[in-house]
């Protein structure tokens, strides 16, 4: 009976004793991959990206460092576009008021016009101390997708840039499962700011 008491009390107190013990000294920490640690490389044949060996880093006059920024490129309407901007809104809606956080949409001058994604508002929530949207010259807009993000001229993905001006991620954000995971991954990168801060 004695050897039944000691099993019985092991196995109820033993993960008990693991639980408060990793809960007193563990930490919990996620994080998410840093691209380009060891530069560009040949990954693109952009002849305008650095192709130096090093960690890159982007440098873009509109995306200023010391925040975190989502990085919208777009340069036609339609249905994709909305739904684009839907899946945006759901990142505002969750960010929106962390000072930290940027949202910003480039809009290619010579396809899309402001007005077009003017005209979303009332479905949509534009907060402009949130979400900035920007039009620019063609070839301006080409060069901050191909020269600065190191995507391909089709690339249709959202970025996420950190403080630190690191690519930390790119997102397909007509996936709903893809804006899921912006969201988490913006909320690691907030944790790990704050931890570090």
């Amino acid at each position: 009976m004695g050897k039944k008491v000691i099993l019985l009390f092991l196995l109820i107190a033993l993960p008990v004793l693991v639980f408060l013990f990793l809960k007193a000294f563990g930490d919990n920490q996620f994080s998410i991959p840093v691209y380009y640690q060891k530069g560009l490389g040949d990954s693109l044949t952009t002849p305008c990206l650095d192709r130096e060996k090093e960690q890159y880093v982007l440098q873009f006059s509109h995306l200023p460092k010391e925040v975190i920024h989502v990085v919208q490129l777009e340069s036609q309407d339609g249905p994709v576009l909305k739904t684009r901007l839907e899946e945006l809104e759901r990142v505002q809606d969750v960010f929106y008021n962390v000072p930290e956080i940027q949202l910003s949409t480039f809009l290619d001058g010579n396809t899309l016009s402001r007005q077009a994604v003017d005209d979303y508002n009332g479905r949509i929530d534009f907060y402009e101390s949130f979400w900035n949207i920007k039009t620019l010259s063609s070839s301006e807009w080409l060069s901050l997708k191909t020269c600065h993000l190191a995507m391909k001229p089709i690339d249709n993905r959202v970025v996420l840039i950190d403080r630190q001006g690191r690519i930390r991620g790119y997102y397909n954000i007509l996936e709903r499962d893809e804006t899921d995971r912006l969201i988490a991954e913006l909320r690691i990168l907030k944790a790990n700011m704050e931890k570090y801060e």
